[in-house]
């Protein structure tokens, strides 16, 4: 009779509570993580091309290559940018739910680091942000955000967070008594400030209410999230229509998307508000686990083919010493030669190399750095995706190579005053090339070869060879 009784609650506790397998939770993070750096959703993809598409738009090129790239990246498999960043999971867990296997956390760090690892993703977590930047070369560990509700079932969101967008992060505590006025003037400028070194068009997430700390994790729940009262709606598009009317001349108008707002209760004597900026290539994805199905909610945009009618640039040759100084500010040129990569380490090194007066792995005089870090090769292939890195991080190194001669560098975003002033004087150059379009920058690539720092991956120094490497003369 005890046995009996047993039994009946054993099967009564299972009928009650919803068993899922942490096997199940791996798989839909792998695949969270596969879709979100290799296909960009319909949804995100839309409203680029709803832009392209205006008689106003004032970056049709940028758009027309930003569009591009999606196509590429989803028939490829390369993914959409180089900087397939952190990993951030928004895990919500019903109560009801009884976990089988492996302990969660490693299941999801498990599966984040075999996508990356079989899909050639950059790996780009450092071990300790202080005492040991290392990388982990795992891509982990990964930055879990756990929320308990009601229900027999798990929803998994997956963002992708690269540091270009990252470091343009804002937080504020404003007065408890501001006005929506001053709400909406406080996320303009936490958002326009950032100029161009985000990769725009943007699309921005913002918490207001709770704490200082909640209010960041609110405003990138936001980008990921889809019911809003319609009090949030409405000043989140106020506040995306006073961003534009603010915005830098190249983006005028275009320069934020789309604007989500995130609002929580807050102390007496709050009022945190924080901004999380995300470029172009807003890499999200979200699934349902339930009964032991997942159910994804990512949609596969129905690419356009875009074919623009514009004259071509020249094309310039990279060993063309005396055309490229010739370059006027702001003209678009097709580079075609030698080029070197090296970014934040890279730069480092070679540094430290002169100020202990070593010999250098390369020739510096007359030749362009181009500020970037690839994703890891694949067989078979010459290069993985790649792009441009921001530039200002390299202002603290510039100098120095500029007066060894190198005539030009390449990659996103403004420089300082004194870097400016350095390239004017001695008439070299600083190229820009758009952001987030690693999938079709690396069809320009013909050779690629690690010339030195092995050790550090994918900020080692390399020798490129590119073909019609489409760049912009920004001094």
């Amino acid at each position: 009779m005890i046995i009996m009784l047993y039994i009946i609650c054993v099967k009564l506790y299972h009928f009650i509570m919803s068993e899922i397998s942490t096997e199940l939770i791996k798989e839909a993070v792998y695949n969270l993580c596969f879709q979100a750096n290799t296909c960009l959703d319909k949804r995100v993809y839309n409203k680029i091309y709803e832009t392209y598409k205006q008689k106003e738009c004032v970056y049709k090129d940028i758009a027309a290559a930003i569009l591009k790239n999606a196509k590429i990246s989803y028939e490829t498999k390369l993914p959409l940018c180089q900087d397939t960043g952190m990993v951030i999971v928004f895990l919500e867990m019903g109560q009801e739910v009884n976990l089988k296997g492996e302990y969660i956390e490693d299941a999801i760090n498990s599966a984040v680091e075999k996508c990356y690892k079989e899909n050639f993703f950059r790996k780009s977590i450092v071990k300790n942000a202080i005492f040991d930047r290392t990388n982990s070369q795992t891509n982990t560990p990964v930055i879990i955000h756990t929320k308990l509700t009601k229900g027999n079932e798990i929803k998994i969101g997956i963002l992708i967070k690269g540091a270009g967008s990252e470091n343009k992060t804002k937080l504020t505590m404003m007065l408890p008594t501001s006005s929506e006025e001053e709400i909406i003037k406080t996320c303009s400028e936490m958002v326009t400030s950032s100029g161009e070194n985000s990769c725009p068009p943007l699309f921005i997430g913002i918490g207001a209410g709770s704490s200082a700390d909640n209010a960041l994790i609110l405003s990138k729940e936001a980008l990921l999230e889809d019911n809003f009262t319609s009090d949030e709606i409405k000043l989140a598009e106020k506040i995306k229509n006073y961003i534009n009317s603010t915005a830098p001349k190249t983006y005028k108008k275009q320069y934020v998307l789309d604007v989500k707002l995130k609002t929580s209760s807050s102390h007496i004597a709050c009022l945190p508000v924080a901004v999380t900026i995300n470029c172009h290539s807003m890499r999200i994805s979200k699934c349902t686990i339930s009964k032991n199905k997942i159910n994804y909610e990512h949609q596969t945009p129905e690419f356009i083919d875009i074919s623009e009618k514009n004259k071509e640039p020249k094309e310039i040759f990279t060993d063309n010493i005396a055309e490229i100084k010739n370059l006027k500010s702001g003209e678009k040129v097709l580079l075609t030669g030698e080029i070197y990569v090296a970014r934040d380490m890279a730069h480092k090194r070679l540094c430290e190399m002169l100020k202990e007066k070593k010999s250098l792995p390369i020739e510096i005089k007359d030749k362009i750095i181009f500020y970037a870090g690839p994703c890891p090769t694949r067989p078979n292939e010459i290069i993985g995706s790649i792009g441009p890195t921001t530039s200002e991080r390299m202002d603290k190194y510039a100098k120095e190579l500029y007066k060894q001669g190198l005539i030009a560098t390449i990659g996103k975003g403004d420089r300082s005053k004194e870097i400016k002033k350095i390239i004017k004087l001695s008439n070299r150059k600083y190229f820009t090339v758009t952001g987030g379009i690693a999938a079709l920058l690396s069809q320009k690539i013909k050779k690629c070869e690690v010339i030195a720092f092995e050790d550090l991956g994918t900020e080692a120094l390399y020798k490129l060879y590119v073909e019609k490497f489409p760049v912009k003369n920004i001094i």
